[in-house]
């Protein structure tokens, strides 16, 4: 019994200390109530407008279940601008990657509109689909990822764009050039100075001729005076 008694605190303190160390995962946020009803919409509805209406609400109040539905609607004629704006509004992960899985199916305009989503969410995960996209002028979207790429602005983006501007198409390196100057305002923002300085570098080698060029030189200038 007194054996007994010494071990109580120690077994109490364990049995506290175990509960003090297991993580409880965050509650899933539920669903908003409108939700099921725009899924339904999409389901059940004929009605263009009012399926093109539930896309767009989607992307407001829609969770990891309006994905999917949306995500079908990508190649479809009359609905996927709306299914892409639902997308691009979901925060979602699944939304993202949605639209990445979508690339290689998609052709033309829709692949496009797909591009310029994740351009739109700054999907980080999308860095390499995009890059190889710039890098592909027979895809028709090469231009769009290297905007979305100027839109991403990380340092992995910008390593892409230099990629593009290094090994690209004539036209893809022009329109590189432009987006390396929304890529690095943005990264300058973001305490990413020595990483625009080379992405505006590789943007004047590239294309040393004509707007982005000269913009690229006095952005240049002005970031070595401020050294």
């Amino acid at each position: 019994m007194n054996a007994f008694r010494f071990l109580l605190p120690v077994l109490v303190c364990g049995a506290l200390a175990g509960c003090a160390t297991t993580s409880v995962p965050p509650a899933a946020e539920p669903p908003h109530p409108k939700e099921a009803e725009h899924l339904a919409v999409l389901a059940n509805s004929t009605d263009l407008q009012a399926r093109a209406r539930a896309c767009q609400e989607l992307g407001v109040v829609g969770g990891s279940a309006a994905v999917a539905p949306l995500a079908a609607l990508l190649g479809v004629e009359h609905l996927s601008d709306y299914a892409r704006s639902g997308l691009e509004g979901i925060r979602d992960p699944a939304a993202g990657e949605a639209l990445r899985r979508a690339l290689p199916q998609l052709q033309g305009r829709y692949l496009a509109g797909a591009v310029n989503s994740l351009g739109v969410r700054r999907d980080r995960a999308a860095v390499s689909d995009l890059q190889r996209l710039a890098l592909d002028p027979a895809r028709g979207a090469a231009a769009d990822a290297v905007a979305a790429l100027g839109l991403i602005a990380t340092p992995d983006a910008a390593e892409a764009l230099q990629k593009v501007l290094a090994e690209g198409a004539a036209e893809t390196k022009a329109a590189a050039a432009h987006a390396a100057l929304a890529a690095a305002e943005r990264l300058n923002r973001e305490g990413q100075a020595g990483v625009a300085r080379r992405l505006l570098e590789s943007a004047v080698k590239a294309v040393p001729e004509g707007p982005a060029a000269t913009a690229a030189r006095s952005r240049l200038a002005v970031a070595s005076d401020r050294r």
